[in-house]
């Protein structure tokens, strides 16, 4: 009988209930799996039962949110574990499973996962921190890591808005270096981010047609200071519209240096990452094995 790992996060997101649970179970069982389920206490509990157990299995899932899977991911790539991944999404956003176009409903992604083979999935590194889908500095960005759970539960991508618009009266200038391999951005800016995504933050959306999952390469996005107000708000109509032209920057890269940024706290899927002097940036090609 083959084996499945079920690590699920009891806390994250709209759905937690007993029988969200049941429903992806019933379906591996009813598929000939043995379910083992390991739920997730604290944080990074995710990476530790990844590392442990996750080569005893043939098929790893994640029932959580977007920094649960980012947790289960690490636990992966440290462990040098190669079990293929599944992922239900059940947290308050879900950006990267919005992203990927993945099922919410316990037993549609539940069929899903078993009825298909996984794919290489490439995986950022942050000065050898892992990240799934982004990794951002400046406006909106404490935002992800600052609301509380409960209220994310509550109130899904609003809560997010209602804690992000305080952060208007607070944009602060972000003075960074950052060193690609064939350019050098250098100026004052409002919001950074490298994203292997469609979706950010349940605001910020790229063409899918811009974003591969397997390309070896990430976007990064960069937001110069505005001259003022309105300018502020023409350069989010921008990013919203996805006009990337004049103050905004997209590239897509595989590497990058950014210096002068220890002030700078960081979010990386969601999850607070303490700033440093000098961040080294790359692509992990092919770092994973998910189903999607």
């Amino acid at each position: 009988m083959k084996k499945i790992l079920f690590i699920v996060n009891p806390k994250a997101g709209l759905k937690k209930n007993k029988n969200f649970i049941d429903d992806a179970v019933w379906v591996f069982e009813e598929a000939g799996y043995k379910v083992g389920i390991k739920y997730t206490k604290r944080r990074a509990d995710g990476t530790n039962i990844a590392i442990k157990y996750g080569s005893e299995v043939d098929l790893v899932v994640c029932m959580g949110g977007d920094g649960t899977l980012n947790e289960v991911i690490q636990g992966l790539i440290e462990g040098n574990v190669k079990t293929p991944l599944g992922y239900i999404p059940a947290g308050s956003t879900n950006d990267f499973a919005n992203s990927l176009g993945l099922e919410s409903d316990p037993k549609k992604a539940a069929k899903y996962i078993i009825s298909n083979e996984a794919r290489p999935l490439d995986i950022g590194d942050f000065n050898g921190r892992h990240f799934v889908y982004t990794a951002s500095a400046g406006i909106f960005t404490k935002t992800s890591y600052s609301t509380p759970q409960e209220l994310k539960n509550r109130l899904g991508h609003f809560a997010y808005i209602l804690r992000g618009a305080r952060e208007l009266f607070h944009i602060r200038k972000l003075r960074l270096k950052i060193e690609l391999d064939d350019k050098t951005y250098v100026g004052k800016y409002i919001f950074v981010a490298i994203n292997n995504a469609t979706k950010v933050g349940g605001i910020m959306k790229l063409d899918k047609d811009l974003v591969e999952f397997n390309d070896g390469e990430f976007e990064l996005m960069l937001i110069e200071y505005p001259r003022d107000f309105a300018e502020f708000v023409r350069l989010c109509g921008q990013v919203l519209l996805q006009k990337f032209t004049g103050k905004i920057t997209l590239a897509q890269i595989k590497s990058a240096r950014i210096t002068d940024c220890s002030d700078i706290d960081w979010s990386l899927d969601g999850e607070k990452e303490k700033g440093r002097a000098v961040v080294n940036f790359k692509v992990l090609h092919d770092a994973i094995n998910f189903i999607y």
